[in-house]
């Protein structure tokens, strides 16, 4: 080996070690030592927020130490979820994810991918529903389906935002039933709530926890729930399968996640104060009351998932036809 061959294998065997020394350094270090950000993709007030907040203080006390929750919106999210993916693998940065993660990689051009991240755990599991006014002509989902297949077009369903996981999944009403609906998109769910409830459109989807204080107050009437057996808050209300048709309705599941690479031992400390947190009573009852059901799936199951909502999900873009947004 000549002079400058040796000289390049130093060099790597150097930067290698270094590497090696600066891995270990991390998983030595005491964590935390400071302040972890919860980094949320969306603005404050909304459900990601809440549910930050109803984690924070079951997580700080079994990790031992503090949270900082950050809100990062804009983009469709797409600015909080490329700012985890680039932060640090220290696990000092843990962002939420939802379904809009993964379809945010078919309906923009920001270079999303869920792939670009660990998952750690999830912890709720929050069913969309179908939602009219009281006052509407129609009494059940059949009715809705009826009427809106003899006259094509004629029924106004409300959206998040084109592209977005409730116009996907008034999407997947069409394609499992065969109708044709009128999409009217708006900045959220929580302005199509509101059009609904002023009579702008004819009916809107969106989650539960969202449309129950309405459908409490006897302002909204439940056609359908997307999930797999009947909600407790809502045991009268039929499921998809029920009515003869696939579950396609997309709810709105919350997954925590860190850049690729933090230390197994800083990961397995950062999945056990997440379960002790969506473990504790208060938690569970807070969502029990929204209608949504705390749902644990660790990093093991959690690749597999991604996956087989990916499929789910490309399978109603390619349906819809949706061209990413530039």
């Amino acid at each position: 080996m000549n002079i400058r061959a040796k000289k390049i294998w130093t060099f790597l065997a150097c930067a290698a070690g270094l590497g090696l020394l600066a891995g270990t350094a991390f998983s030595q270090e005491k964590f935390p030592d400071r302040p972890i950000q919860f980094i949320i993709p969306w603005a404050a007030g909304g459900g990601g927020t809440v549910n930050a907040q109803a984690l924070q203080p079951h997580f700080e006390k079994a990790i031992q130490g503090s949270i900082q929750i950050v809100n990062k919106p804009g983009g469709g999210g797409t600015i909080a979820w490329n700012h985890v993916a680039n932060a640090a693998p220290d696990g000092y940065t843990v962002g939420v994810t939802n379904q809009s993660f993964i379809l945010t990689q078919y309906t923009t051009r920001t270079g999303v991918n869920f792939k670009k991240v660990d998952p750690i755990i999830m912890v709720i599991d929050m069913p969309a529903a179908l939602a009219v006014k009281t006052d509407a002509p129609w009494k059940n989902f059949k009715e809705y389906i009826s009427y809106a297949k003899a006259n094509p077009g004629k029924v106004q369903m409300g959206n998040s935002g084109m592209g977005a996981n409730y116009h996907v999944s008034a999407l997947g009403i069409e394609m499992v039933t065969g109708v044709k609906l009128t999409h009217v998109p708006f900045k959220g769910a929580g302005p199509s709530i509101t059009a609904l409830l002023g009579g702008h459109v004819d009916s809107a989807v969106s989650e539960l926890p969202s449309l129950l204080p309405y459908v409490e107050g006897k302002k909204f009437r439940l056609l359908v729930v997307g999930s797999p057996e009947r909600n407790f808050a809502v045991p009268d209300v039929p499921i998809m399968k029920e009515e003869g048709y696939e579950q396609i309705l997309i709810g709105a599941w919350y997954v925590w996640s860190v850049p690729k690479g933090v230390p197994k031992d800083r990961f397995q400390k950062l999945h056990d104060a997440f379960k002790a947190a969506m473990e504790a009573p208060e938690y569970r009852q807070l969502y029990r009351k929204l209608g949504g059901v705390a749902r644990y799936m660790g990093p093991q199951e959690l690749p597999a998932f991604y996956e087989q909502e990916d499929r789910k999900l490309k399978r109603l873009i390619d349906y819809s036809g949706f061209k990413p947004i530039e």
